[in-house]
């Protein structure tokens, strides 16, 4: 009888770990800065913190970049080291944009289709993300530069509304996918690829 009573308590102690063991917390936060160790964020979630540095659990791995003024979504682990800001372990960082849509995602047209819209809308910026130096040779009217290398930083800066049209091209193709990609990431919202000025077949300015 005894033991029986024993198995039972010791059975209803390993229960009662198993439903109070704490769950991680998830929450939406903001990209302050970004360091090789973490990244500090801030967040308007109701988790008990506004501002936060957040370390790298040991397993932790990301697959895209980190990106100041990222919207990302956060799972830690639940203990939070209490000072300002407070220090809590991520296990998983996801870009928002993946959460609400599935897929960071931006538009392909064509350089007729770009054409079509620089001539008939206004409050577009076309934006050249190749170097300065092919800037210099030869670019097309009104756009603005900002090589793709320097997306992260000076999108911020000369990109003020992400809620603006913006229509990004590079030579060839590739630098103009992989800048929208970028700034899609950062949160721009109409983002729209046309390619190459390879295939711009229209005026362009020195």
């Amino acid at each position: 009888m005894k033991k029986m009573i024993v198995v039972i308590l010791a059975f209803m102690l390993m229960l009662a770990a198993c439903t109070s063991k704490e769950k991680n917390i998830i929450f939406t936060a903001t990209i302050v800065s970004v360091s090789e160790n973490g990244i500090m964020v801030t967040t308007t979630d109701d988790v008990g913190f506004d501002k936060a540095s957040v370390g790298y659990d040991k397993n932790f791995e990301v697959d895209f970049n980190l990106i100041e003024g990222q919207t990302v979504e956060i799972e830690i682990l639940p203990q939070i080291r209490e000072s300002y800001p407070v220090q809590v372990t991520a296990v998983s960082i996801k870009p928002f944009e993946n959460i609400q849509t599935g897929a960071a995602k931006y538009t392909k047209i064509t350089a007729e289709e770009a054409k079509e819209m620089i001539d008939n809308e206004t409050d577009i910026i076309i934006l050249d993300v190749r170097t300065q130096s092919e800037f210099d040779e030869g670019h097309i009217k009104n756009a603005v530069l900002i090589p793709d290398t320097e997306i992260e930083t000076e999108a911020p800066k000369k990109l003020t509304d992400k809620d603006a049209k913006i229509l990004v091209y590079c030579r060839s193709g590739r630098r103009s996918a992989e800048a929208s990609k970028k700034l899609v990431s950062m949160g721009y919202t109409n983002i729209l690829d046309f390619g190459g000025i390879s295939d711009w077949n229209y005026e362009i300015v020195k």
